[in-house]
């Protein structure tokens, strides 16, 4: 059953109560007397308690709106439909593990592994002051680069970001060339020319990060154009934050492909966080997914931490734009567990709310299933890290020593 959580009468005079901030997120479950978020009135601050226990299912209110007593604040779902909800997600669990091979939950549960193992190594590097440049690291949101990446065709492309070294390694880059890339060799991937924020392969259908916000959108937007033009039933799939969704690059991209069908699966990984401003500071609806009915497209929002939930939601989108009936928009729900760069300290992220994604972590979720679907044992899943982790040692010290451009490669594959 829902229940209506109604602003309580604090005020000691008619003044409106004005919503400081949430405590809980959406879907995260809450007990009765529990604070979910904070108000203030007549110049104190005042916390207000959930009426019943459950699971939060929406934030009527958001931060910086002026309510009086009797005023809707949130939705919370009871405590016995949560257990039913429970119950079902179990139940298809169990049912949707049935219809894959084994070889290839491990293979996603690996590649997440590999990404995450990859960006804490090159984070320590970056510390020793051993790689040039800067880093925008994925650790948090690995289930959405795999998910979608498994679910693509090898001649399928992508557009990524400049928090990309998740989206390439998901896409089938090589540690070592990914490794090279970041030492500024020329055997990298884009020839020592391209670095963090430019990573990509047009052999393994990824074009080089895009680091301007939103500016992989409208490139998507013209690769669909032209493989259906071309009628080579390819798709591409345009990967961008959050932030990306107050660009102009954004609508313009997502109108021209609604407009004439483009094969493009537009991909926003919704990290709650553009650089250091969280999204209810900027975004009335939250709901990013809403986005693609101004447009005409079908959208939906999926829990980003579960790889095998975006594995079949990209799937369906993929087929849909093959078939000549897309775009999609996909919000995947995620959380970055890293600064926004590697000089960020992560202030503004909250210990309580950092601590409540932990659980939630991706990688630690999905081995839980193949652990106790009896898929894998401990013992495969440490021969698997083990085994990670010597390839990117490997990777590393032959980075270390690999040659550089010469001044001469300056002007090479350069097209403007």
């Amino acid at each position: 059953m829902k229940h209506q959580l109604k602003m309580p009468d604090l005020s000691t005079t008619s003044s409106p109560i004005k919503v400081v901030r949430w405590l809980v997120e959406v879907g995260w479950p809450v007990e009765r007397g529990q604070p979910v978020l904070e108000v203030e009135t007549d110049k104190a601050t005042i916390e207000v308690e959930a009426t019943v226990s459950g699971r939060l299912l929406e934030q009527a209110a958001g931060v910086g709106t002026e309510l009086l007593a009797g005023d809707v604040v949130g939705i919370i779902e009871s405590e016995a439909s949560v257990t039913a909800t429970v119950m079902q997600t179990e139940s298809r669990e169990e049912s949707t593990l049935k219809t894959y091979s084994p070889q290839f939950l491990r293979s996603l549960y690996e590649r997440m592994v590999l990404i995450r193992q990859f960006e804490e190594r090159v984070k320590l590097l970056f510390l020793e002051g051993a790689m040039p440049g800067t880093i925008h690291q994925c650790q948090g949101q690995e289930a959405c680069a795999v998910g979608i990446c498994a679910a693509l065709s090898p001649d399928d492309l992508i557009t990524s970001t400049f928090r990309g070294h998740g989206h390439a390694l998901a896409k089938g880059l090589s540690v070592r060339e990914m490794m090279d890339e970041l030492f500024g060799a020329i055997t990298g991937c884009c020839k020592g020319k391209g670095g963090s924020m430019h990573m990509g392969s047009a052999e393994h259908g990824m074009v080089p990060g895009i680091a301007i916000v939103a500016g992989g959108i409208p490139v998507a937007a013209g690769m669909g154009l032209a493989f259906k033009m071309r009628r080579t039933g390819q798709v591409v799939a345009s990967f961008f934050g959050d932030g990306a969704v107050a660009e102009g690059a954004f609508h313009e991209g997502l109108n021209l492909a609604a407009i004439w069908d483009l094969p493009v699966l537009f991909v926003c990984e919704n990290n709650l966080y553009g650089a250091s401003t969280r999204i209810d500071r900027v975004m009335r609806n939250t709901r990013i997914a809403d986005r693609a009915n101004s447009y005409g497209l079908r959208s939906d929002t999926v829990d980003g931490n579960d790889v095998l939930a975006v594995y079949e939601a990209a799937a369906g989108a993929v087929e849909e734009c093959r078939s000549g009936c897309g775009p999609v928009l996909l919000e995947l729900l995620t959380y970055r567990r890293t600064g926004h760069s590697r000089r960020d300290p992560c202030a503004y992220q909250s210990k309580e709310e950092r601590d409540a994604w932990a659980q939630k972590d991706p990688i630690t979720q999905f081995a839980d299933v193949l652990l106790r679907k009896g898929i894998a044992d401990p013992a495969k899943l440490t021969a698997i890290r083990r085994r990670i982790d010597e390839e990117i040692e490997a990777a590393v010290e032959l980075a270390r020593s690999a040659p550089l451009p010469e001044h001469e490669e300056l002007l090479t594959d350069v097209y403007a």
